[in-house]
């Protein structure tokens, strides 16, 4: 029976030292609060490197869009002069122009589409963190409690009850054992000497007083015989 109580033990004392090895609940919550604060940091700087790509394909765009109207202008021109071998180089150019264009343009709409995903998803990383922020005093306070719970659930789990018992029934018959021997302390059948002294006292005390009533009482006359 001993046996099998303190392998309980030793199987319970490994659990519970697995358990302390986990991770502060304090220290991971700080630990999320600054990733998400790094995640939110990067989020920001990716938009704003993106948003500066965005301006420069614009500007691109605009140059390929001049260029796709000024061989449109000089295929007319050469046409207008008669010169139709020119002309078609200024349409395939315009052709190729245009591609580059359109190439642009896509680029442009992709970009887009990221840079709105990346601010909904910067909206939802700063939502995340101020729930994290605002409930982190409240989680902090659970995992202490929980921990505090768990620790006295253990100390109660690993006590021996009957043990406890045993031993609150010893004191108990101790302390009685105690007053008992402090009544029979206080308790004497021979009168102390204290006690004997007042006793004489007061005994002497009552003789005066009778003596002085008899004194302070008429004396009585003789009886006369006859």
């Amino acid at each position: 029976m001993q046996f099998f109580k303190r392998v309980r033990d030793i199987v319970s004392s490994n659990v519970n030292s697995a358990l302390d090895k986990f991770e502060d609940p304090q220290k991971m919550i700080a630990l999320m609060v600054t990733n998400l604060e790094e995640l939110q940091t990067k989020t920001r700087s990716s938009i704003a490197g993106k948003k500066a790509e965005l301006i420069a394909l614009n500007h691109r765009v605009k140059e390929a869009q001049d260029a796709v109207n000024r061989w449109a202008e000089r295929a007319k021109l050469a046409v207008a002069n008669g010169k139709e071998d020119l002309a078609r180089e200024a349409l395939v150019e315009k052709r190729k122009a245009q591609e580059h264009h359109d190439q642009l343009a896509e680029q442009i709409t992709n970009l887009e589409g990221i840079i709105a995903a990346q601010t909904t998803q910067l909206a939802q990383i700063g939502d995340k963190l101020k729930e994290v922020k605002d409930k982190q005093q409240i989680l902090v306070q659970r995992s202490i409690s929980a921990r505090e719970r768990r620790q006295v659930a253990a100390v109660l789990r690993e006590s021996d009850s009957s043990n406890i018992a045993s031993k609150f029934s010893e004191l108990e018959a101790k302390i009685e054992r105690m007053e008992a021997e402090a009544e029979m302390a206080a308790y004497s059948g021979s009168t102390s000497v204290l006690e004997q002294f007042t006793q004489m006292e007061t005994d002497e005390a009552i003789e005066a007083e009778l003596a002085e009533l008899k004194k302070s009482l008429p004396k009585k006359a003789p009886t006369k015989t006859e």
